[in-house]
């Protein structure tokens, strides 16, 4: 929490007689997004920004829609507003430097993180610092801030090396471990930590070549161990009269899983958390085709709702089961159930989408904490109408380092409709899918039937790049939650 500053924020960006203002911020500091993530948690206060057509929507669809919660709506020039919007808020200007008003040196208070200025205001707020002293004080609080990082790297360095990662043992190793990784990523030292974390990874790889895919023919009946036998076990406990629902999050890893547990407790939910592996190559045209068809997925098949749509349908009215109980829901907010459905899917794809757009883990922590408090709202829907609901995701993600990208003629033997990805490749040609491996012995490959993935944390791009992605072997990749949602 970043306390005082913040609270000053506050009071400079809102008014107390009035929920809604319109901020112009020369300097852009409200576009950072832990600052913004901090006037939401602990203020209360929207931070919003767009075009004028977001800032209306956002007006009609949200502001009006609701009675608590202040909102603040940046704009350079709030004239440009309908005046129905401009009768119901007020104008403000807002620069971090204001904040400071005895800080002589406003250029060199601009350029500083959250957490520099959280430090500096709370020492320095009502003191009248020069130029040098200044510049002096700033340096101070960033080495103090760079000790403090450095111990924090030592403690969870210290955290996965005592950990003990058994994979046999999947759900409780990737709950403890993802607890460690999620924290990591907050406090913004998850890169400082990839050496430990690739020394997990290579156990389970070991786990991989022993395990894996003899777990994909696994007994179903008390609890499934990959995504294809998912169907199997709902089908073998549940009879005909039970409304059962399954969400299934694309994209996801464990570790944003705990994210949204956390604001399911808020919002007063239970869990009960299991973890299943995906099937590999770990991309959304195998792994969620395994989901909704129950069984082995072909490599045939065309991804799409609306086949994702006819295999729900499929595998339930094989069992028994109307084309008026069975519904399939495809990441729409017009959330409607019909009457009489007994079997529901839901399929969200909004943090895949932000998972492939993030630029770091950080960012796309920021984005789950936000997008995870969205989703109650359609969880508790179906939780209300008497579902018995569970939680999955088709494959989790990586951070993933360019290792170089495809040569033209390297990608001529691949299978047409998702043959190529960031971390797998898939032939229809044998001889070239071993040449490859033979040639390209420095990639730490897993091979199997006619597909190639990464193992490690490389991807297949130029060596500067780094892209948060999957269709590797990774355990953050394969490892991913099944988890059953109680009121």
């Amino acid at each position: 929490m970043y306390g005082k500053l913040i609270t000053k924020i506050a009071k400079m960006v809102t008014v107390d007689y009035c929920r809604l203002t319109f901020v112009e911020n020369p300097d852009g500091f409200l576009l950072n997004e832990d600052v913004c993530r901090q006037l939401r948690q602990e203020q209360n206060i929207e931070i919003v920004r767009g075009s004028q057509l977001a800032l209306r929507l956002h007006y009609e669809l949200n502001y009006k829609q609701k009675t608590d919660g202040k909102y603040a709506y940046l704009c350079d020039d709030a004239n440009a507003l309908l005046p129905d919007m401009r009768r119901e808020g007020v104008k403000l200007t807002f620069s971090i430097s204001d904040a400071f008003p005895f800080f002589a040196d406003k250029s060199l208070v601009r350029k500083q993180t959250i957490e520099v200025l959280e430090a500096l205001y709370s020492r320095y707020a009502t003191k009248r610092i020069s130029l040098a002293e200044g510049k002096f004080i700033i340096n101070t609080i960033c080495q103090e801030i760079s000790d403090n990082r450095n111990l924090s790297v030592a403690t969870f360095q210290y955290r996965f090396n005592t950990i003990t990662d058994d994979w046999n043992k999947l759900p409780e190793t990737i709950s403890n471990l993802s607890a460690i990784i999620e924290e990591a990523i907050d406090a913004g030292i998850i890169e400082e930590l990839w050496k430990e974390l690739d020394t997990i990874n290579q156990r389970f790889q070991q786990w991989i070549d022993q395990n894996y895919f003899s777990t994909l023919a696994s007994n179903a009946l008390l609890s499934p161990k990959s995504v294809n036998r998912i169907l199997p076990h709902l089908k073998a406990n549940y009879s005909e009269n039970d409304k059962l629902a399954l969400i299934v999050i694309d994209g996801i890893t464990y570790w944003q899983y705990l994210i949204l547990k956390k604001q399911l407790s808020k919002s007063g939910f239970k869990t009960n958390d299991n973890a299943i592996v995906s099937w590999l190559p770990s991309i959304t045209m195998f792994s969620r085709q395994a989901i909704f068809r129950g069984e082995t997925p072909r490599q045939n098949y065309k991804q799409s709702p609306q086949n994702e749509a006819k295999l729900w349908k499929s595998y339930w009215s094989q069992n028994g089961f109307s084309d008026f109980e069975i519904q399939y829901l495809y990441n729409t907010d017009e959330f409607y159930i019909n009457d009489g459905v007994k079997r529901l899917a839901y399929v969200s794809v909004e943090m895949d989408e932000k998972m492939h757009s993030a630029s770091d883990l950080k960012e796309l922590h920021l984005l789950t904490e936000y997008w995870s408090t969205r989703i109650i709202s359609n969880i508790e829907s179906i939780i209300n109408k008497g579902y018995t609901v569970y939680l999955t995701t088709d494959h989790g993600n990586v951070l993933a380092k360019g290792w170089r990208a495809m040569k033209l003629e390297e990608k001529v033997y691949l299978f047409k409709d998702g043959s190529r990805g960031a971390r797998h490749l898939i032939y229809n040609d044998l001889t070239e899918q071993r040449r490859f491996a033979q040639e390209n012995v420095d990639l730490n490959l897993l091979s199997h039937d006619n597909w190639l993935c990464i193992r490690d944390d490389r991807c297949f791009a130029s060596a500067k790049v780094k892209n948060i992605t999957h269709g590797g072997s990774h355990f953050m990749e394969v490892v991913i939650p099944f988890i059953k949602i109680t009121k």
